[in-house]
């Protein structure tokens, strides 16, 4: 009995390889689809109208004003979003597509994906996969943030803080100027409870969306500088958010090698561009205890 083999043209194959890249990147669960969304729709429209709209009320488009301020935030978003492209196509384990199966020191068997796990990897259960350094799910994206694409994740939400900094103050002052008689303390529960201001007749709806977007910006900074509060506060404990949870004090080495462990020897630069190189100093698979750097800098 003859089987079937499927052959593809070069145009055909071409489209299996780019749906399967595709694939790879889109995310798949419910959270990380709507959370992606936000990044790559809703936030792009947010830096629209403060690009179209709230600058403008003070700087007049193309005026040399805008332009420098429309340069200097351009500059921020493409940080952002470049940093995060190079998240998500890195990933966490980078060339690690598959941890070898082998017994070494410090390696564990993980049940879930049945594979040997390196010290310091643990098994993503949305992933579905063994993550080397794992340090938390990023839902904005679909992918794991680990050991070589823990840069670009960091980097990603320094810019956007910095970014969003500038924008609220901006967002705040309009709506001062859109409130009847400003921001005071006897409306600021129009900014707080908008809904109910507007259905009882308090605010105009034009109030209402510009509240909306001051409260949209203040929230999307507010987060961001979570997320950077977070990252330098595991770094400077020498642990992953999952090792803080586990209370693995293992690999603190003090915070300067700390983030040269886990954001390369560049670590200063990172935030600026995503093209600049920052050789990491370990493959992932094995790591300096505190024990063996304290040994190590004694002989020195």
């Amino acid at each position: 009995m003859k089987t079937m083999q499927l052959v593809y043209s070069p145009d055909e194959d071409g489209n299996v390889k780019l749906k399967k890249k595709l694939q790879r990147i889109m995310p798949t669960q419910i959270q990380d689809i709507i959370a992606t969304t936000i990044l790559l729709l809703i936030l792009p429209i947010g830096f629209a109208i403060h690009y179209l709209y709230v600058l403008p009320t003070w700087y007049p488009v193309m005026g040399e004003a805008w332009v420098i301020r429309a340069v200097a935030i351009g500059l921020g978003i493409f940080n952002v979003y470049s940093n995060w492209f190079f998240m998500v196509k890195t990933g966490p384990n980078g060339k690690h597509s598959m941890l070898p199966n082998v017994v070494k020191p410090g390696f564990k068997h993980c049940h879930s994906c049945h594979s040997m796990s390196p010290p310091r990897a643990h098994h993503c259960p949305v992933c579905d996969v063994c993550v080397l350094r794992r340090d938390h799910h990023c839902s904005f994206g679909g992918v794991c943030v680990g050991h070589f694409n823990q840069r670009y994740f960091v980097a990603a939400v320094i810019n956007l803080f910095l970014l969003t900094v500038p924008l609220v103050s901006y967002a705040w002052s309009l709506l001062n100027l859109k409130l009847a008689g400003g921001v005071s303390v006897g409306n600021i529960w129009q900014v707080m409870l908008p809904h109910l201001a507007w259905t009882f007749g308090f605010i105009s709806f034009s109030q209402f969306a510009h509240v909306l977007l001051f409260v949209f910006t203040f929230t999307t900074s507010l987060f961001a500088f979570y997320l950077v509060t977070a990252q330098v506060f595991c770094l400077f404990k020498g642990q992953t958010r999952i090792e803080f949870l586990m209370e693995v004090h293992a690999y603190q080495l003090g915070f300067v090698e700390n983030l040269r462990q886990a954001l390369g020897s560049r670590w200063p630069f990172i935030a600026i561009s995503c093209f600049i190189p920052s050789p990491l100093p370990t493959d992932g698979l094995s790591f300096v205890t505190r024990e063996m750097f304290n040994l190590h800098t004694k002989d020195l």
